[in-house]
Parts: structure tokens; sequence; C-alpha cells
């Protein structure tokens, strides 16, 4: 019986469930020694042989278990791809399924600890133990300064290599091979004991410090500067080899004449010597001429690709060019050119000093001519925009606008008289006039004002925008800051509007509004009140008169003013 303080426990049922499910994943990490949820980081490798690696066979480097191997499978049950990625010039696979010669593709599942490993690293199938029979991967990461693989890297078969297994051994000793191993050890054990061989291997070893240092040179260079330079040169020296093995009487003539050769080379030993002391600085000398001669070669054969129809119309060419060269034997002889050179003979020293004396004026051209370049025509050819608000755009560029000036002069110039040239100039108004007040008084004393047909925008170039360029003397013309055309437009003069032809109305509103600006306005009060009551009265023509004497007297008043301000200023 539950008392009412007492907790709730769970059923048995669901004990025994949560039981089995731990058991279960016990089980699983226990013989998987991996979690459900690990995503392992897989990469493969292509091997000439698997031999018999088998799967959670282990990945080691430098001894430690780094992960395990989940596949091995035949390279020809992949994909394409993989065996493009696989294959290599150095290291090629086997194409023929006969052969018996498969590659296998080793699937490797890596742990954290394997990281980083670069892509020159190395695998190895290594035996676990020595009568066990199961192997295990060797990984080497690669040199720091190579990049680090990706997931699903595949490592090609020039960077990957087996283990020499005790039946490959006993399988190489035939009793043929077993049989000249027999005779060798005799034969060697003749030429040491009987011959005085020992004392031959004595002598060498005394005098071999020397060879051994240079030997091992030697093998160092035979490595090569790049990697697999030395597998390049084994596969290219197996082909040659295979090569030379397919005829046996070629083969036996090559080591016939190759037995002359040496017999040669030592019966002038002092001079091979010498020969070899000296072949080291001839090497350091070929070396660059053997890699410029090398880098030669591809641009010689397009050259002689391309030079090669020339060269067979050379011989169609020479027989054309015979008469003509027949010409020019006869153009050359004494009574032609010779002859000519004889008599040109004094003027050319006269020629050499206009040379020598040309010099300074061909420099005063130059000069002219890179003026002309770099200032004057990029200053002709520049266009001179106007300020805001001006209501004309650009005619041209400077040549043309001075063209234009030059047009006017022109004009302006064909009227003259004992006295010279002059120019007539007539004054005119018309409707929507304008009255110009200039602020000056003429030379006669008198109030200047005139009539125009249109307002006064303004003043452009300005009397400050005028100032001329800088001129250097001491300074190259090109080198010098080129005219500055631009300009600002400056405030026009004071000015009204007035017309002649406007209604007596009209030019009372205007006069109205000019008078509430003077100071004194009396006498043009006066002159306003007549010019309406003749208009009311219906005398047109005299209030046409009073409107002219009115803005007469607006003049003068409006002269006064401006030269009254001209004169504080």
């Amino acid at each position: 019986m539950r008392t009412a303080g007492s907790k709730r426990r769970l059923p048995n049922w669901a004990i025994g469930l949560i039981l089995i499910v731990l058991i279960a994943v016990g089980s699983f990490v226990a013989y998987t020694k991996k979690l459900p949820w690990d995503n392992p980081y897989e990469v493969q490798a292509v091997f000439e042989t698997a031999q018999n690696l088998r799967p959670s066979s282990p990945v080691r480097i430098a001894g430690v278990d780094v992960g395990e191997v989940t596949k091995v499978e035949h390279l020809t049950s992949g994909s394409e791809e993989l065996r493009a990625q696989a294959d290599s010039d150095e290291a090629p696979l086997p194409r023929d399924p006969a052969s018996g010669e498969q590659a296998a593709v080793v699937t490797m599942s890596l742990n954290e600890n394997a990281f980083p490993i670069h892509e020159d690293a190395q695998l190895q199938l290594r035996p676990r133990l020595f009568l066990e029979g199961n192997l295990f991967v060797d990984l080497k990461p690669g040199s720091p300064n190579a990049e680090e693989i990706t997931e699903g890297h595949t490592f090609p078969v020039q960077q990957t290599a087996t283990s020499v297994q005790i039946d490959q051994v006993l399988t190489t000793l035939q009793s043929d091979v077993r049989a000249n191993l027999q005779t060798f050890l005799d034969q060697f054990g003749n030429a040491l004991i009987k011959y005085g061989g020992a004392e031959g291997f004595q002598e060498v070893f005394r005098s071999g410090t020397g060879a051994y240092k240079y030997t091992s040179i030697v093998n160092e260079a035979l490595q090569g500067k790049q990697t697999h330079d030395l597998s390049g040169l084994i596969g290219n020296l197996d082909r040659v080899v295979a090569a030379l093995g397919q005829n046996e009487l070629a083969l036996q003539n090559l080591v016939t004449n190759f037995r002359t050769v040496t017999g040669s080379f030592a019966a002038e030993s002092a001079s091979l010597e010498q020969a070899i002391a000296k072949l080291p600085d001839v090497l350091d000398a070929a070396d660059p001429a053997f890699a410029n001669l090398n880098a030669a070669f591809p641009p010689l054969r397009a050259f002689a690709r391309e030079a090669l129809p020339g060269v067979r119309s050379t011989a169609p060419a020479l027989r054309a060019a015979t008469p003509f060269i027949d010409q020019v034997r006869l153009l050359v002889s004494e009574r032609e050119l010779r002859g000519l050179v004889a008599d040109l003979r004094p003027t050319i020293p006269d020629l050499a000093r206009l040379a020598k004396r040309s010099i300074p004026f061909l420099e005063e051209t130059r000069s002219l001519s890179s003026c002309f370049n770099e200032v004057v025509i990029p200053w002709s050819n520049a266009t001179v925009e106007p300020p805001g608000g001006y209501p004309h755009g650009t005619l041209g560029t400077v040549a043309e606008t001075t063209g234009y000036g030059l047009a006017g002069i022109a004009g302006e110039s064909r009227s003259g008289d004992a006295n010279g040239q002059y120019i007539r100039v007539q004054a005119g108004g018309g409707p929507g006039g304008t009255v110009v007040i200039p602020g000056s008084q003429s030379p006669q004393g008198e109030e200047a004002f005139g009539l125009l047909d249109y307002p006064l925008l303004g003043a452009l170039p300005r009397i400050e925008d005028s100032a001329k360029t800088p001129f250097k003397p001491g300074v190259a013309c090109e080198t010098q800051e080129q005219p500055d055309l631009s300009a600002v437009q400056g405030d026009p003069p004071d000015q009204m509007a007035a017309s002649a032809s406007a209604t007596p109305e009209a030019q009372a509103a205007a006069l109205s509004d000019a008078l509430d600006s003077l100071p004194d306005a009396g006498a043009l009060e006066d002159l306003q009140g007549r010019i309406e009551s003749l208009t009311k009265a219906g005398k047109t023509d005299k209030a046409q008169d009073a409107s002219e004497e009115l803005f007469a007297e607006l003049g003068r008043q409006l002269g006064r003013a401006a030269g009254s301000e001209g004169g504080g200023s």
C-alpha cells in the first residue's frame, strides 16, 4: 500500500526496456569501438596489391593507431573517375586483367589525432608481426610545406608501397637462379683465393675513400631535383633494358663494341685521368648551357615548322632573283654607282659639317614642335564652358572662336579714309529696350546712358578674370602652364526697362516703381502728374513728349546717384 508521501517509481517493463537499450548500445560500442553518431574522416589509397590486408586492419603513424581500414576492393570495380585520380604517367596502373596484376583501393577511416595529413604523404603495407598473417597501413603524414588533404582524397599508386613477403623471396630463388648463384659464389671465391683478388680488394678499400665520397655525390645526384625523378629514371631504364633484350644479336654486338671502347679508354688511362679531372668544370659550365638549349628547343621547333614553306620556296626565289642580282652587279660597276660615289666624295665633308651644325637647329625645332604638341594644340582644341546662368552655349573650340573674332575685326577694318581705319557704331532701341546707367559722365560732363534691345546680363569675362598666364622665359615651353580661359560672369550695371512704344499707363506704372528708390523725386513727380493729366485729356502726343522728358530727368538723377555711390566707395 502506497502512503501519501511516497514517490512514484517506474514500472518494471520500462526499467527492463531501458536496461535492454543500454546493453545494446554498450555492446555496439564494445564491438565497433565507435559511437553510432560518429562521422569518420575517410581517405583512399591505391596499392599495386593489397596482399592479405583486411578490413579493420589498423592504420598507424609512428606506431600509434590513428584509424582503421574499412574497405578493400579491386580498382577495376571502381569508377573511371577513381582510376583517373589514381593513375599517373610515372606509375601507370595495369590495364589487362589477364596479367594478374590488379591494383587495389583501400578505404581508411582516420581519427582526429591523425591530422594534419599532407598531399605528399606516403603509405606502406607492413606486417604487424613477423609470423603473423595480417598487415597494417604505415602512414607518413608528409612534409609541412605541402597542402593538407580534404575528406575523400585519393593517394595515387606512386605514393604507396607494399612489403616483401617470404613467399616472394622463395619464389624468386628458382632452380636456375640458385644454380647461377652457386656458380657466381664459386667463381667469386676462386677470384679472391686463387687469383689474388683479395689483395686487389684491399687496395680498392685503401684508395676508395675519395671514390666513395664522389660516389655518394653521384648517388645523391641520381635522386634528381624534383620528386619522382629517380623513379622516372628507373622506369625509363627498364624500358631501355626491355628494348635491348628483344634483340639478342644486337645486344651481343653492343657488348663487344663496348669492350672495344673501354679497351681504347684503358690504353689512354693518363689522358682519361686528366679528362675526368676536368669533367666537373665542364659539367658546371655545360649545365646552364644545356638548360638554355632545352628552353630554346620549343621556339626552335616552332620556327622550323614556320620556316619550312619558306625554305621550300627558296630555290624558285633564287632563280627569279638571279636577273635582278645581275642588274645590281652592273649598277655598282665603276661606270655607274662607283663613279657617282667618286663624284660625291668632295661633298661628304660638307654634308657632315651641315649635319653637325643642324643639331642645335633641330633641337630648337623639337622644342617648338613639343610646345605645339603639349601646349598650343591642346589649348586650341579646348572649349571654354560658360558659367552657370549664361544663356548661350559653347560656339566651338578656342581655335574656332578665335577665328570668329578675326573675321569680325576684318569686317570692321573695311571702312577708312585719309585719316586711317574707322568703325561706325549705330545705337538704337526697340521694344523691350533697357536704360543703362554706367555711373560716369561723358567727356562733355553730361550724364551717360544708353538704350539697348535686350537687358545686360553682366560682364563676361570680368576684369579680374583677364590676367595673363605667368610666363617663365627660362622654362621650356612644353612644361609651362596652359592659358586659363575660364571666367565668371560679373554683375550687370544698374538698368531699368523702358519702351518707347509702350502705353503711357505702362510707362507711368514703371516710373512709379522707380521713383520710390530715389531720394529727390519732386521733379519726377511733377512730370508724372503732367503725364497723367495729358493722358486723361486725350493729348497722346504731348503725353509722349512729357514721358521722354521724364525719362531724361530720371536718367540724370540715376547717373548722379551712381556717381555719388562710386565716389563714396
